[in-house]
């Protein structure tokens, strides 16, 4: 069974969502639900919303996450790490990077991640990546040959360290971790275009 998937352009930012589902299947996930509810909802469609999943918890990624899962009864994983991101317009980033004093919209009930999580016939990996934030994960599938990488790596690059939980220590090691994935991974980052494993450990030296 093959899998399908949509990317929606999320706010200022330019956050990549994304919808993903088993082909046949009327039910999905929504990964990284950023600021534009309108284009999140039209997108879905009349797709059942199963579980928002979240890579991590700063501002760009989560803004929807909150009405979604109210309206659709979804429910909102993210790490442990990152469960005080997710209501803190400082820790998340949203005060420094946008000058907007609190979070809108109601707030997120978080469910936490195990190592692997089955839903809408996905068989999900958590991998946890931390080094953007201390909490962050992507999200692997390993019999279709996808990661969703969040802000950890992107086409060309990875994410910054400078923001709260940020460390490059950990972040190295954590693209370490990646690069061992089969180099015809394809890499579905929070930025950007896609991507594939080998193409992006051929720019390093770790």
């Amino acid at each position: 069974m093959s899998i399908q998937i949509k990317a929606v352009l999320c706010g200022d930012i330019q956050e990549n969502a994304y919808l993903a589902w088993a082909e046949g299947r009327e039910d999905c996930v929504l990964i990284d639900p950023g600021d534009d509810l309108g284009r999140l909802k039209q997108a879905l469609g009349g797709r059942k919303l199963a579980a928002i999943l979240l890579t991590h918890g700063h501002f760009d990624h989560i803004l929807s996450a909150g009405p979604l899962s109210v309206e659709t009864g979804a429910p909102v994983y993210v790490s442990a790490e990152d469960v005080e991101l997710l209501d803190d317009p400082v820790k998340n980033g949203l005060v420094g990077l946008m000058g907007v004093g609190e979070m809108p919209g109601p707030s997120i009930a978080p469910t936490l991640f195990g190592e692997a999580l089955s839903v809408a016939g996905l068989d999900l990996q958590v991998l946890p990546t931390p080094g953007h934030s201390k909490g962050s994960v992507c999200l692997y599938l390993p019999g279709k040959g996808v990661l969703f990488s969040g802000d950890t790596l992107f086409r060309a690059g990875f994410g910054r360290m400078d923001l709260y939980g940020g460390d490059h220590r950990q972040m190295l090691a954590s693209l370490k971790g990646l690069f061992a994935l089969p180099p015809e991974t394809r890499v579905y980052p929070g930025h950007g275009g896609s991507t594939t494993i080998g193409e992006e450990r051929s720019h390093y030296r770790l």
